[in-house]
Parts: C-alpha cells; sequence; structure tokens
C-alpha cells in the first residue's frame, strides 16, 4: 500500500511540473531497441500511458533515408550546430503538445499544426511573393518600349561611328540592366523575392519532419540523439487502417498519395506559368515531377506519423494553389491576375 501511494505522488508530481523544467527518465524495457532505451522520455508522456500502449521495436524503425534523401544538404549545415536545432526542435514540440493537449487526437494534431504553421508562415509569404512578382510584371511594358528605343538610337549611333555588332550588343546589355535596376529601385522591386518562399517553406519542411521522427524515437541525421522526450501516444494516435503512427504503411496508400498530390502541386504550379515557359522552367518542373515520384518508396519507408505531415503539407499547397488561381481571391489579397494561360 505504501508503495502504490509513492507511485501516486510521483506521478502527481510529474503531471504538475511544467514539460521544459521535467527531469529526464530514462527507461529500459525489452519492447525498446537500444537505440531509444538511451532516450529521455517525459514525465507527461509516461504519466498518461500504459505499457499496453507501447511501441513494439519494429514499429520505431525510421530508415535515415525518409528524411535524408529530401533534406540531407540542409542538416548537414545544421549538424554544426546542436544545440540550436535542439532548441528549434524543441520549440515545435511544444506546439505540437500544446495543440494535442486541446483534446485531439496525434493525428489530427499533426494536420492542424502543419496548417496552422503554414497560414501564419509560409501564406503571408507566398502573398507578399505574388505581390511583389506582379510589380515587376506592371513595368515589362515599359522597359520592352524603353528598349526598342534604346537599340534604335544606340544603332544609328554605332552606324556613324562605324562600331562592330560585338560592341553595340555589349552597349545594349550594360544600358538595360542599368535601366531595369533604376526602375525596379523606384518601385520597391526586388528580383531576388521570388526565390523568398522556398528559403522560409524548406525550413519549416525540415523542422516539422526532424520534430516528429524525434518524438518517434529514432536519432537524427547528422545530429544524433536529440533532446525530444519519446512519445509512446504515437502507438495508438493514428486513425482508420494506419493506427500506429510509429510504424510504416504496407498499404502503400499514403506513400501513393503524398506523391499524387506533390505531383499535383507542380502541375498547378505549372498551369500558373505563362504561355512561353523559359528553358528553366521547364527543367526544373520535370526535375520536380521526378522528385515527386520518387517520394512515394521514401514515404514507404517513413513511419506514418512523418507521413501524415507530408500529405497534410502537400494538401495545403494544393488548396492554396487552387485559391490563388481565383480571380476574386487575387483582387481580394491584391495580387497580379494570372497569365492568360494560367487563368481558370
Amino acid at each position: 500500500m505504501l508503495a502504490s501511494r509513492t507511485r501516486s505522488i510521483a506521478i502527481v508530481s510529474l503531471r504538475r511540473t511544467p514539460l521544459i523544467t521535467q527531469s529526464a527518465i530514462r527507461l529500459r524495457s525489452p519492447y525498446i531497441p537500444a537505440a531509444v532505451a538511451q532516450r529521455c522520455f517525459s514525465g507527461t508522456a509516461i504519466a498518461n500511458s500504459s505499457n499496453k500502449h507501447s511501441p513494439s521495436e519494429s514499429s520505431l524503425f525510421i530508415p535515415d533515408s525518409a528524411i535524408d534523401t529530401f533534406a540531407a544538404t540542409d542538416l548537414a549545415s545544421l549538424a554544426s550546430e546542436p544545440t540550436q536545432v535542439n532548441a528549434l526542435l524543441a520549440s515545435t514540440h511544444y506546439i505540437l503538445e500544446g495543440i494535442h493537449n486541446v483534446g485531439l487526437p496525434w493525428w489530427a494534431t499533426i494536420f492542424t499544426a502543419t496548417f496552422l504553421l503554414r497560414t501564419a508562415i509560409t501564406t503571408p509569404v507566398a502573398i507578399y511573393q505574388q505581390r511583389a512578382i506582379g510589380r515587376m510584371m506592371a513595368l515589362t511594358p515599359v522597359l520592352q518600349a524603353w528598349l526598342q528605343t534604346l537599340k534604335t538610337s544606340v544603332s544609328i549611333d554605332h552606324k556613324l561611328k562605324g562600331r562592330d555588332y560585338a560592341t553595340f550588343n555589349s552597349e545594349i546589355q550594360n544600358a538595360y540592366r542599368a535601366k531595369v535596376k533604376e526602375l525596379y529601385s523606384a518601385n520597391r522591386c526586388n528580383p531576388r523575392v521570388s526565390f523568398l518562399l522556398p528559403w522560409v517553406q524548406i525550413p519549416l519542411f525540415i523542422t516539422m519532419s526532424l520534430t516528429i521522427r524525434g518524438m518517434t524515437g529514432y536519432p537524427l541525421p547528422f545530429i544524433g540523439d536529440s533532446s525530444l522526450p519519446l512519445e509512446p501516444g504515437f502507438a495508438q494516435g493514428g486513425t482508420l487502417w494506419f493506427t500506429d503512427l510509429a510504424a510504416s504503411d504496407p498499404t502503400w496508400i499514403m506513400p501513393i498519395a503524398i506523391g499524387a498530390t506533390n505531383l499535383l502541386n507542380v502541375e498547378l504550379n505549372g498551369l500558373m506559368m505563362s504561355k512561353t515557359p523559359t528553358r528553366n522552367q521547364v527543367i526544373f518542373r520535370n526535375l520536380f515531377r521526378a522528385l515527386s515520384i520518387s517520394m512515394i518508396p521514401i514515404a514507404h519507408e517513413a513511419p506514418m506519423a512523418i507521413c501524415l505531415y507530408w500529405l497534410s503539407s502537400g494538401s495545403y499547397s494544393v488548396l492554396q494553389n487552387l485559391a490563388f488561381r481565383v480571380p476574386s481571391i487575387r483582387t481580394w489579397l491584391k495580387m497580379p491576375p494570372l497569365p492568360a494561360k494560367a487563368a481558370p
């Protein structure tokens, strides 16, 4: 009786202790692999779970390829700063825990967190980027008209002075670049804004993927063991056919859905291009098509928790791309009209 009372007091104490200040508790059990046995568990996770819900050894296996293939270059740059990385992952973990504590199951928590973070972080950047591109597009007719006038003026001057074509072309190029810089500066246009969204969306994608991976208990690539507590609730936190979020999908339904969603996003982005896409645009479009298909076998080896995040993020992008194709929404958000080919 005394032992039972002592155990109850310990559990209550853990529940009342904030997540950040809880002391690390080491668990050693036959159903946890050696790599996970040395991991830290949060007190709240232990107090709210029982041994029968603990994941099996096979369900905790997550191959490195699931994350490494998609984000290896970015992770390599983060490896030298594990403290900062762990702090960033802890912040994302705090958000996930907060949403889950509202009463949502883990599968719904991942979807909700994805939509909230994308709405708060990436969507404003996407809107700003579209507006900036619109300002640059509005200057295109002015630049084209000025270029024709410049060509005529320089051509007459070169004929009078007997200069060759190379000199003529070089002078045109230099004058045109100077004029573009002048007009862009006067109208608050920055061509680098066209690449702003990936610089925001990719770090968010990597951070969320690594946070969820850390919560499943597998060491993070290039970083090793993280300070994130293992989440035993993942073992029973799914729905439908994927009740265990720490296991992969043997039916291939989720991996194929992820690949199809990514491919749909590539095609929707292609529809928003002009009638005559540049050579680089065609190359990148085909590259992203190949990457979308290659995500299918990668997702098949990943745990369902990460697959849920990838699917929810891709679904959000589909909804955003569809919304950005509606003229009334573009007008309300002060975006430029779509090219004639892209208009629905």
